[in-house]
């Protein structure tokens, strides 16, 4: 999946502009279970059905800076897209932005028409969206939904020979493609689609589980029966402590040991905050 980028240029030929929603009210999050044997429970759920964890053996993340290029949007408000991004690699400490002119790993695509955008970007480069999973084709492609994003990531050894402790061998997630749909979107502030953003740049998400996601998780930002300007505006507890824990555990364990390693250190870390 290196070629995850070719042709991007598309995308960036097809927008749109549109001025953010302004003044989001407080919201209410879900409350983590105080039993820490049902907490451990609940963040296991939480890694189970967040985690996109297909065709692969082990859990990604970044290993690299990250440089985020945002088009589609009026550039007065890249800076609180970029405030956001920043603030969540610092939460899950993930490796620091890369310095000015870098080569870009977080495309942030605002358009017009989210569905018009791929069917022109896959008929234009067929090869990027088919390399993807068959279930993560069809999210991409036949979705409606405000947010979509895909991934491309690359294995790495980081030794000679496995063992029961050690794979010797790591999943690094070098870019990521988020295209948020204007028409879709809109009446949400843009602080809250920011935030939601900075939760998929990080870490594989998986986008086909969205609907199950309630007031716990910024994922569930777009199912809330509240008004649209009354979305959360930041990351959850839960999401925090899912991001500060894929950022913990170590890259190099097999996918078993790193989902409760995983679970394990979300639970420390809600407990902590």
């Amino acid at each position: 999946m290196r070629y995850a980028f070719r042709g991007t240029a598309l995308l960036f030929l097809l927008l749109g502009n549109t001025a953010p929603d302004q003044t989001p009210t407080d919201i209410v999050v879900t409350a983590p279970a105080l039993a820490p044997k049902e907490l451990k429970k609940q963040t296991l759920n939480f890694v189970r059905t967040v985690s996109d964890t297909a065709e692969q053996i082990q859990f990604s993340r970044r290993d690299d800076p990250f440089c985020v290029k945002i088009v589609g949007i009026d550039p007065a408000y890249h800076g609180l897209i970029r405030k956001k991004i920043q603030e969540t690699a610092k939460v899950a400490r993930a490796p620091k932005e890369a310095p000015e002119g870098c080569r870009p790993n977080i495309h942030v695509v605002f358009s017009n028409d989210g569905n018009a955008l791929m069917a022109a970007f896959k008929r234009k480069y067929p090869a990027i969206i088919n390399a993807q999973p068959l279930g993560k084709i069809d999210e991409l492609m036949q979705s409606k939904k405000p947010v979509r994003w895909w991934y491309a990531t690359e294995g790495r050894r980081t030794g000679n020979v496995a063992s029961l402790i050690s794979t010797n061998f790591e999943i690094d997630l070098t870019s990521t493609v988020i295209i948020v749909d204007i028409n879709q979107s809109n009446g949400y502030p843009l602080e809250s689609v920011a935030s939601y953003i900075s939760m998929v740049a990080f870490a594989q998400i998986n986008g086909a589980t969205q609907d199950a996601f309630s007031s716990s998780s910024i994922l569930g930002m777009f199912n809330d029966t509240k008004p649209r300007i009354a979305a959360l505006r930041n990351l959850t507890v839960w999401d925090r402590a899912y991001l500060h824990a894929l950022y913990q555990i170590a890259p190099d364990r097999p996918m078993w040991q790193q989902r409760k390693r995983l679970s394990a250190a979300m639970t420390k870390y809600i407990q902590e905050n």
